[in-house]
């Protein structure tokens, strides 16, 4: 049912130029309002921004990276608005992470239609959509499935480094169906460093000579200085590249209000300042901890080791073979790892031979006191392993098991019982890592979906198994008297 139906059909008295940036900028200063009756008026960056859309070389697809604050929701709604009342037979789809997100461009359009007399007269404004002549603009769920078969004519996706890679790709294969169509994204960097947005923008440095697809952003993402930086010997610094609103209507109050502690330093240097190499917030272990392990070296040929092996078959995952001198204080070492190269490329499987092959050299290396492995999908592998009279020992990664030996691990590194050789591929897959804690304890997790911690997982495994080597009681020689 709609909000109210209005029926006047009729197009606004507005003269297209023949030039879509300007019209868009003498439009919207002409019919949008914002509170107080004040006119919008768009700014040379927002004008930048337009351009990159609806410009000379009109991408199929366009991506914007902004920081919060900066109205990057309302120039979307201006934009949609503008599409909507201005063309013919158009049809706008708003997606972003959920129904919710979306509907928060609905109502600023909403807002925007309500404030003008001649937009108002001449919508139909329903709760999830609003009618103009023969066009549509919609606010839609967050469901790939439900978004099958659409044919709109723009999609605008916020939240782009959050929004479900498969929604965001049913929406690109929609604006495929007509040769004028399009789609922008907006958003700041996710959490997951193979989100959506991020994706976009490595393509677009990556491949410049594609005029398919344009991306820009306002980011401070080349430079590493503090929070609240913003003069660069003279020049705006990184608060000012990465807001552009800053001193017009975001105050430098405002914008620093939220920043740490208030906030993680993580999750503000990704939407404030648009920085994307940000580290995981909640590491297992403090900054530099792992490093000042190392002693560079490596385990010699003959030592008594306990071998863990955590294995993928294909997947974003690696899979690792590492070794740990049967000790108190343990001493690591990484003996080989494998893992897909390119996260794009789906045809990549573990050379499973030379998987086998690693552990067989390992023990002639080393007096294997045992190869602790999850068997999952390595069976066959671990059974040939096995029937070659290797010591391998299943070790299951249950909750209840992987708890104590994270415990233990984490302990033993916060209190210098265990060195590593240096690989930093440990180190690496550790900074990934974060801890999960439920009344069974905690055990290490990914910090987001993309990145790989398996190396680890055997670090973990491999200092268990390593240290209860060590500690076991051996057996009392029985003496009889006579």
């Amino acid at each position: 049912m709609p909000v109210r139906v209005l029926g006047d059909q009729t197009r606004l008295r507005f003269k297209p130029s023949g030039n879509e940036v300007d019209d868009f900028c003498r439009w919207s200063e002409t019919y949008l309002r914002l509170p107080g009756n004040r006119k919008l008026m768009i700014r040379d960056w927002q004008r930048d921004i337009v351009e990159m859309v609806w410009g000379a070389d009109r991408p199929k697809l366009s991506a914007l990276a902004i920081g919060r604050g900066n109205a990057k929701s309302t120039l979307a709604a201006a934009m949609a608005l503008y599409r909507l009342y201005q063309g013919e037979d158009e049809s706008v789809d708003i997606l972003a992470v959920d129904y919710r997100q979306a509907a928060l461009i609905g109502k600023i359009c909403t807002k925007f239609v309500g404030r003008h007399e001649q937009l108002e007269k001449r919508a139909t404004v329903f709760a999830d959509r609003i009618a103009v002549r023969q066009s549509t603009l919609e606010w839609l769920p967050a469901n790939a499935a439900a978004l099958e078969g659409r044919t709109p004519t723009l999609v605008i996706a916020d939240e782009g480094g959050r929004i479900d890679q498969e929604v965001y790709e049913v929406a690109v294969h929609s604006v495929s169906k007509l040769d004028t169509a399009q789609l922008f994204l907006i958003g700041t960097p996710g959490p997951n460093p193979r989100n959506v947005l991020a994706q976009f923008r490595e393509h677009s440095l990556t491949h410049p000579e594609d005029k398919t697809q344009a991306y820009k952003e306002f980011s401070a993402d080349r430079w590493d200085h503090s929070l609240t930086c913003d003069d660069h010997d003279g020049d705006p610094g990184c608060l000012s590249a990465a807001n552009p609103a800053l001193g017009d209507w975001l105050s430098r109050e405002s914008l620093l209000a939220t920043a740490p502690p208030k906030t993680s330093e993580a999750h503000w240097r990704r939407v404030r300042l648009i920085q994307w190499r940000v580290a995981n917030s909640e590491p297992v272990l403090p900054l530099g901890l792992w490093e000042s392990l190392s002693t560079g070296e490596e385990i010699p040929p003959g030592s008594k080791v306990v071998l863990a092996f955590d294995g993928s078959y294909s997947g974003n995952d690696a899979t690792v073979v590492l070794a740990a001198t049967v000790d108190r204080e343990p001493h690591l070492q990484l003996v080989k790892a494998w893992a897909r190269p390119d996260p794009r490329d789906t045809d990549y499987r573990v050379p499973i031979e030379q998987v086998e092959q690693a552990v067989r050299d390992a023990c002639r290396e080393w007096d294997v006191a045992e190869i602790a492995c999850d068997t999952y999908r390595w069976q066959r592998s671990l059974s040939i392993l096995e029937a070659e009279a290797l010591p391998v020992r299943d070790f299951p990664q249950s909750v209840t098991r992987m708890s104590a030996a994270t415990a233990g691990f984490l302990t033993a590194a916060r209190n210098a019982k265990l060195s590593h050789s240096g690989h930093p591929l440990i180190g690496e897959h550790l900074t990934n890592a974060t801890t999960t804690e439920d009344g069974r304890g905690g055990r290490l997790v990914k910090s987001h979906r993309a990145v790989r911690i398996d190396a680890a997982i055997c670090a973990v495994m491999a200092v268990s198994r390593a240290t209860w080597h060590a500690t076991k009681s051996k057996p009392k020689r029985r003496t009889i008297a006579f």
